[in-house]
């Protein structure tokens, strides 16, 4: 994934906010038995879960990755959303994603570098003022795990604590979160929860526009 080159920015805080009830949370539907156990741990400990998303964002992603299946092409983009924390600790929500046309095959994926400028309009047209939390890419029959260049994107683009990489698989019908893990030297599993988009966590509205240069690596 070719980085685009940041000329302005502006750091946020993470405010303090209570992340979605439990009673309105629930699992993918294509979580392992091992995920799902995963899931059940934070469910049960109460505790904030690492990353949530919005039924529709999940929708988005899941249609996205199930569109390019047939023909086994790899999908990306960028999760949008909000990091907050809650009594101590810090999780990430992701409201809606990102992504715009692709140079891909059955093992690889990138932006079309002349896409950049109309992946950057869709992102300021988001309508809301967001961060972003992480990256979402397909895996079309090959299960869910971080590949070397995967891992190597999340530790030159996704280094944050909050971000999180989410990998689909249509074909098995499989999803999996990872964030990293060991000074950043390797990765493990995350659980999530998906929340309806009507309870949402309201955020600010959009005040600003993305200032950034793309830089394409041949």
């Amino acid at each position: 994934m070719a980085r685009p080159k940041i000329v302005k920015e502006t750091k946020r805080e993470p405010e303090e906010r209570e992340p979605p009830a439990r009673s309105v949370i629930r699992p993918h539907e294509w979580l392992s038995d091992d995920s799902m156990r995963l899931y059940e741990e934070v469910f049960d400990s109460r505790a904030p879960f690492p990353l949530y998303l919005t039924d529709s964002a999940e929708a988005k992603i899941r249609m996205h990755a199930l569109k390019e299946a047939p023909r086994r092409l790899e999908v990306l983009g960028f999760l949008l959303g909000e990091v907050s924390t809650w009594e101590g600790a810090m999780y990430a929500t992701c409201r809606d994603v990102g992504t715009t046309k692709l140079h891909s095959s059955s093992s690889k994926v990138r932006f079309s570098p002349d896409a950049f400028p109309s992946l950057f309009l869709q992102l300021d047209d988001s309508g809301f003022d967001y961060i972003l939390v992480g990256w979402y890419h397909s895996h079309p029959g090959h299960t869910c795990f971080l590949s070397r260049t995967d891992l190597d994107t999340q530790r030159s683009m996704f280094d944050q604590a909050y971000h999180t990489a989410l990998v689909i698989d249509p074909v098995n019908e499989d999803v999996k979160a990872f964030r990293l893990v060991g000074g950043k030297s390797d990765y493990e599993e995350v659980p999530f929860a998906l929340y309806p988009p009507a309870r949402a966590t309201s955020g600010k509205a959009r005040s600003r526009r993305l200032r950034v240069k793309p830089v394409i690596r041949v």
